[in-house]
């Protein structure tokens, strides 16, 4: 816990703290297998990079996966964690009420904590240590700015200010989910587009879709298809038609088999299809499979099953 003298000492020398809450968890949900990433992750992550997280399950390397499976999910290692986290929340509150500069990040690209999509759950956890909502957002705009010097030139919406902002949808005061609600994007001048500025690839929806199975996610997985998605056995057997169809079927799936994994063996991709040859485990048994997929208009459109 911080005395008063520490916290005296970071206002005198003007330090801005930056808390990364979630990073020392992330490498224990990597080691122990148990990660379970909100939709926001799995649909705005780098989708191979989350994916890769999930390797350990089918590593060559069984007895050193098993090793670290074991310490993290250790009931010392558990503890310590929990007690870790705590702390760090605690301490984030009593610097903040003391007028300590606080500034939002992740420490982005440790173990576990991916770029970019573990922002918004780093603020809940600041917002779970007792913060306001606007206080998060003034760590994470102007306090942000001033990590770099730079809160002369950005930070804040005033006269003579760079104008680059995020337009949203909705007020983050009134719930921080609201930063994803993103409506345009101004930089440098120029409106633009969330969803042109970096467009879901076709290989991109195929691996958002696997990351979510074996998630056992329903609606994150479901996300990549067309709402008219067509599945057949090769080459024309119509198996099911429509996301509610999958919906029905996938989400018993989900519930009912709870070691079930899918590895990615090999991938073929040409224009707007996917070819994945994949190993698909049931706890102790497991069949070999390949799901051609097409994708039309940014969603898949048509997934072959070959067995």
């Amino acid at each position: 816990m911080v005395d008063k003298d520490f916290i005296r000492l970071l206002k005198k020398n003007k330090t801005i703290l930056c808390p990364t809450i979630i990073v020392h968890n992330r490498y224990g949900d990597t080691f122990g297998q148990r990660h379970q990433f909100s939709n926001h992750e799995l649909r705005t992550s780098d989708p191979y990079q989350l994916g890769s997280l999930f390797n350990l399950k089918h590593t060559s390397r069984k007895r050193l996966a098993k090793f670290y499976k074991e310490y993290a999910d250790s009931d010392r290692f558990i503890k310590q964690s929990k007690k870790d986290t705590e702390t760090i929340k605690t301490n984030l509150k009593l610097l903040s009420d003391a007028g300590v500069t606080i500034a939002t990040g992740t420490d982005a690209g440790n173990i576990g904590t991916l770029h970019a999509s573990s922002y918004l759950e780093e603020m809940k956890e600041m917002k779970a240590s007792g913060m306001s909502n606007w206080d998060i957002l003034t760590a994470s705009t102007i306090n942000g700015a001033k990590v770099l010097s730079q809160e002369d030139e950005f930070g804040s919406v005033e006269v003579g200010k760079k104008a680059n902002l995020i337009l949203l949808n909705a007020n983050p005061v009134d719930s921080l989910e609201n930063i994803t609600t993103i409506y345009r994007v101004i930089n440098k001048g120029k409106e633009l587009f969330p969803n042109k500025i970096l467009p879901d690839s076709p290989e991109d929806l195929v691996q958002q879709q696997l990351n979510a199975y074996n998630q056992r996610n329903i609606d994150a997985f479901l996300e990549p298809y067309a709402d008219d998605v067509e599945i057949y056995y090769h080459p024309d057997k119509l198996s099911m038609k429509g996301k509610e169809a999958m919906r029905k079927t996938y989400s018993g799936m989900f519930q009912t088999i709870p070691a079930l994994h899918c590895e990615l063996k090999n991938r073929i991709v040409q224009g707007n299809v996917v070819i994945d040859h994949e190993n698909v485990s049931f706890g102790d048994s497991s069949i070999k499979a390949i799901a051609m997929y097409t994708i039309e208009g940014g969603k898949i459109q048509k997934v072959y099953f070959l067995k």
